[in-house]
């Protein structure tokens, strides 16, 4: 299912991924609870889908779920924790 251009969303910056409200044109950005972790993944948790940087819906498989900001993640978008083993600082993982 993909969402109206015109739907909320977030992206990251480092990775182009997008998060999408769902919903189309009433989507409401408040039913998407965005959590950034200091140097580490962005957690999205509510009614929402994960683009690629082309508009592609990547598949997930939970409701909530944590998208690599640092990277470094061998499954991206999905963090895998790899971010522990970098020598960053957090400001260079933003969202």
């Amino acid at each position: 299912m993909s969402a109206a251009p015109s739907s909320p969303a977030a992206t990251i910056k480092s990775t182009g991924i997008r998060v999408v409200a769902v919903g189309g044109d009433s989507a409401d950005p408040a039913a998407v609870s965005l959590t950034s972790c200091p140097g580490g993944p962005l957690l999205v948790r509510g009614d929402f889908e994960v683009q690629a940087d082309d508009g592609t819906v990547i598949p997930k498989n939970r409701e909530t779920v944590a998208l690599c900001r640092c990277t470094g993640s061998k499954i991206k978008p999905w963090c895998d924790g790899t971010h522990k083993l970098l020598k960053r600082p957090a400001a260079e993982t933003e969202a």
